[in-house]
């Protein structure tokens, strides 16, 4: 929790469980995404079986579910199976808007994974 506050990067949060097939079909997309994003973007995988009391802070009822945080904010997220293309342009998205993300203002963003 530090982390998220303290990280001047872009962070990505991936809420996993190991019994969950979707994550477990999602983990190369997400390692492809952050292949090329690069440095800039900090992506984070957090168990929700063992971070219970995280997991119910952020509201996570199902998973994969992927929160996106700026500057220590959570500022988006998206539930179930993303693609790397889906996910990188949706970084590539709030990335720009990340300086002007102040404390408490959140980015709308519709995934609807089409187009």
């Amino acid at each position: 929790l530090d982390l998220l506050r303290k990280e001047k990067r872009f962070i990505v949060v991936e809420f996993w469980s190991p019994g969950c097939s979707v994550c477990k079909e999602v983990e190369p997309e997400v390692l492809k995404a952050q292949k090329e994003l690069g440095p800039d973007t900090l992506f984070m995988r957090i168990n929700t079986d063992h971070n219970t009391q995280l997991a119910s802070r952020y509201q996570i009822t199902g998973t994969p579910t992927f929160v996106y945080f700026c500057k220590g904010d959570k500022i988006g997220g998206a539930v179930g199976y993303i693609n790397a293309t889906v996910l990188r342009n949706t970084v590539k998205d709030l990335i720009r808007h990340s300086a002007s993300c102040p404390p408490g203002k959140r980015v709308s963003y519709e995934m609807d994974g089409y187009g």
